[in-house]
C-alpha cells in the first residue's frame, strides 16, 4: 500500500462510517439529550462532556437533589469509536474540531501542509473517545510541581493517589497480586487491562542489556523504565470517560445533556458572579442559569476560548476585539504539549503476513519507555510509545500518513523498508518540554477558531535535548537481539538535512524538526496558580472553575488521559465540599437584560435501542482487515 492508497482508504472509510453513523448504533447508551430552553435554571452547568465534563457531571449527579446541565458541542460517539483497531480513522472526522497550529515558518515544514492537525475530541467523552488508549499516569515529580503552582500539597501524587485508585478498575492479577498492586483501583469507572502479548519481550530484553530498567508497572510514581504498557481497553471497547462515566447518567432523572450545542458566553453579573451561560443551537440563541456554579470543561483550546469571549484573558488581547474586560488574567498562555519526533528501526525480516488481530485490541503489539539519560536520576527525561510492525506496509502506511501526516516522500520511504520486514517506530516525547505555545481569539465573534501558536521548540533546550536524548534511546541498536537481526536505525533522506553527517548532534537536530507531530497532549492554557486557584476557581470571579487539561500547572511525563480523569475527580470532589452545607433549592440568580426570547426547538424523539454490534467483518464494503 501506498500513501495514495492509503490515504483513499481512510477517505472511504470516514465516507461509509458516516452513512452508518445515521443509523445510531450506539444511541441506546447515552443519556437522551433533549434541547434546553431560554431562562432555565440548574443547579450546576458544565460546558463540555469531554474526558473531564463526564467525570465532573457524574460525581455531582450523585447527590438526587442536584440537578446539572452538561453542555456537549458534539454527539454520541459511533461504533467505530469503541474499537481499538480502528483509531486511526478517528481524526479528522465530526468527532474532531478539526483545529490546526498556525504556520510558524520553523517546524512541521516536512509535513504534507507544513502546519499541524492539532485533534481535539468534539464528542461525548472529548479527547478520550479518540486517543490512542495508553494509560500512563506521570511521575510524582510532575506532582509536585503542580503542588508548588498551586500552593497546596493535595495536589502532590501522593494526596492524588486515592483519586487514581478511585477512577480505575484494573483487570490485571498479576499486578493486583504485586508489590505494585496497592497502587491500583479495582472498582472505579475505567476499565484498564495490559498488554500481554509476547512481542514485546525481545525488545525489553534488548532495553535492558545496554542498561534500562525494565519492569512491569510504571504507575507507581517514582519508576523508570521499559515496560508493556497498560491501556484504556476493557470488555472489549475503548473506556472513554463516555463509556465510564457518562453512559451511566442515563438512568438519572437530575441529569440532562444538551448535545450538538455551543456555549458562546459565560454570564457574569455585576458582582463578578457567573451566573449562567450563553448558548447556541438550532440556529438559536438562548440563555441558561446556573443556581451554584458554571464549571468549564471544554479542553485546552475551547476553554481559553469560552473565557475570552467572556472578558477573562489578557487586557490587551481583549480590548483590542473590543471584549469588556470582567478579569486580566493570562488566558491561553503557557501552552504546553509533548511534541514527538517519529523515529524508526529496521529490524530482520519478516516474510510471512500478520495474522489479523482482534479489532477490540490495540492494533499493533507495543511497550512503552520513560527514562534518563543519567541512570541515576530519579525523573525521567523522555516518553517513548513503541510500535512492532511484522511485515506489515498498511499499518505503516497508516500511521505515517494519516495519523502524523508526513511528507509523502518520508511515508513512502517507510512504507518500502516495512515491506517483508519487522519495524520498530518508535513516538518520542521529551517529558518535560520548555517550550511554551498561546491560544488567542481570533476574533470576537464565538463561531470563528482560536488561533493556535504551538511554541513547539521555542525554546531551545527542547531540541537540543530532544536531539540528546534520541542519541540514548537508539544505543539498543548495539544489543545482542539488534546485532543477530542486523537491526538498524533508519535515516530518511530529508531534504533539509542533506550533507549532515549521520548520527550527530546536529543530524537529530536538523531530523526532530522534520519529522515532528504532536500527540495531542495539550494542556495549561489555564493554570492553576495564574488563572486558578488551588480550587480550580476562576481569579477575580465567583461561582466559576476550569476543570479539564487546561487546568494543569503543567505537563506530566506521560499521555495526560489519566492525569485530566484524576484532575476531574479531585474537583467534583472539591465542588461538592463546598457546596454540601447549602440548601438545595437556594433562590434563583438575577438576570442580566435577556435577549428577545427565541422560538422553542422541537423536542426530538428518543431514539430506540438497537442491540449491539458484535461483529466488524465490513462496513459497506471496506474491510476493515486492511486497517
Amino acid at each position: 500500500m501506498d500513501v495514495a492508497t492509503s490515504l483513499a482508504t481512510v477517505k472511504a472509510a470516514h465516507a461509509a462510517l458516516l452513512v452508518l453513523a445515521a443509523f445510531s448504533l450506539t444511541a441506546y447508551k447515552w443519556p437522551t439529550s433533549a434541547p434546553v430552553t431560554e431562562g432555565e435554571v440548574y443547579d450546576y452547568i458544565v460546558v463540555g462532556a469531554g474526558t473531564a465534563g463526564s467525570v465532573v457531571a457524574n460525581r455531582l449527579t450523585e447527590n438526587p437533589d442536584v440537578q446539572v446541565l452538561a453542555i456537549e458541542a458534539g454527539g454520541e460517539p459511533a461504533f467505530e469509536t469503541e474499537y481499538a483497531g480502528l483509531f486511526p480513522l478517528l481524526t479528522k472526522t465530526n468527532y474532531d474540531w478539526n483545529y490546526v497550529s498556525e504556520d510558524d515558518g520553523y517546524t512541521a515544514q516536512y509535513h504534507r501542509n507544513g502546519y499541524l492537525d492539532l485533534p481535539s475530541g468534539k464528542v461525548y467523552g472529548g479527547s478520550s473517545t479518540l486517543h490512542h488508549f495508553y494509560y500512563v499516569r506521570g511521575h510524582a515529580n510532575d506532582y509536585k510541581a503542580w503542588a508548588h503552582a498551586a500552593g497546596d500539597q493535595s495536589w502532590s501524587f501522593k494526596n492524588l493517589l486515592p483519586y487514581f485508585k478511585k477512577s480505575e478498575r484494573l483487570e490485571d492479577e498479576e499486578i493486583l497480586n504485586s508489590a505494585t498492586g496497592k497502587y491500583h483501583g479495582t472498582n472505579g469507572s475505567i476499565i484498564i487491562t495490559r498488554e500481554l502479548r509476547d512481542s514485546p519481550l525481545k525488545y525489553l530484553e534488548a532495553f535492558k542489556e545496554v542498561g534500562h530498567n525494565v519492569v512491569d508497572d510504571l504507575n507507581t510514581g517514582d519508576t523508570l523504565g521499559f515496560a508493556r504498557p497498560m491501556f484504556t481497553i476493557g470488555d472489549g471497547i475503548r473506556q472513554s470517560s463516555a463509556i465510564g462515566y457518562l453512559s451511566p447518567l442515563k438512568n438519572r432523572p437530575n441529569f440532562h445533556l444538551a448535545k450538538e450545542t455551543t456555549v458562546d458566553k459565560i454570564l457574569i453579573d455585576e458582582n463578578k458572579n457567573a451566573i449562567g451561560v450563553q448558548a447556541s443551537a438550532n440556529g438559536q440563541t438562548f440563555n441558561i442559569y446556573a443556581r451554584r456554579e458554571v464549571i468549564v470543561s471544554a479542553g485546552t483550546f475551547n476553554s481559553p476560548k469560552l473565557l475570552m469571549l467572556s472578558g477573562i484573558g489578557p487586557k490587551s488581547h481583549l480590548e483590542s476585539l473590543g471584549i469588556e474586560v470582567v478579569a486580566d488574567l493570562p488566558v491561553g498562555q503557557n501552552m504546553e504539549d509533548h511534541v514527538t519526533a517519529f523515529l524508526v528501526h529496521k529490524l530482520g525480516e519478516a516474510s510471512e503476513t500478520p495474522a489479523p488481530e482482534n479489532p477490540s485490541l490495540f492494533p499493533i503489539p507495543t511497550f512503552v519507555g520513560v527514562d534518563a539519560v543519567d541512570k541515576t536520576q530519579s525523573h525521567p527525561d523522555y516518553v517513548t510509545l513503541n510500535l512492532i510492525c511484522r511485515n506489515n506496509p498498511s499499518n505503516l502506511a497508516l500511521l505515517c500518513s494519516s495519523v502524523f501526516g508526513l511528507h509523502d516522500d518520508v511515508c513512502n520511504q517507510l512504507i518500502t523498508a516495512g515491506t517483508g520486514n519487522e519495524i520498530l517506530a518508535t513516538v518520542f516525547n521529551v517529558a518535560r518540554p520548555k517550550s511554551r505555545g498561546e491560544v488567542v481569539l481570533r476574533s470576537a465573534d464565538p463561531k470563528d477558531t482560536p488561533k493556535i501558536y504551538t511554541g513547539y521548540f521555542s525554546n531551545s533546550e527542547d531540541l537540543e535535548n530532544n536531539a540528546a536524548y534520541i542519541e540514548d534511546f537508539i544505543k539498543v541498536t548495539n544489543s545482542s537481539f539488534f546485532r543477530e537481526v542486523g537491526g538498524e536505525t533508519m535515516y530518511f533522506d530529508l531534504p533539509n538535512c542533506r550533507g549532515l553527517e549521520l548520527n550527530t548532534r546536529e543530524y537529530w537536530k536538523c531530523y526532530v524538526l522534520n519529522m515532528m507531530d504532536t500527540t495531542f497532549h495539550y494542556s495549561s492554557t489555564c493554570r492553576m496558580g495564574s488563572v486558578l486557584d488551588a480550587k480550580l476557581k476562576v481569579l477575580g470571579v465567583n461561582k466559576l472553575r476550569v476543570v479539564d487539561a487546561s487546568a494543569m500547572p503543567n505537563t506530566v511525563s506521560a499521555n495526560i488521559n489519566a492525569a485530566v480523569l484524576v484532575l476531574a475527580e479531585k474537583a467534583a470532589d472539591m465542588i461538592k465540599k463546598a457546596h454540601k452545607a447549602q440548601p438545595t433549592k437556594p433562590p434563583k440568580p438575577t438576570k442580566p437584560t435577556k435577549p428577545t426570547k427565541p422560538t422553542e426547538p422541537t423536542k426530538p424523539t428518543k431514539p430506540t435501542p438497537p442491540k449491539p454490534l458484535l461483529t466488524l467483518p465490513k462496513i459497506l464494503g471496506i474491510d476493515l482487515a486492511i486497517l
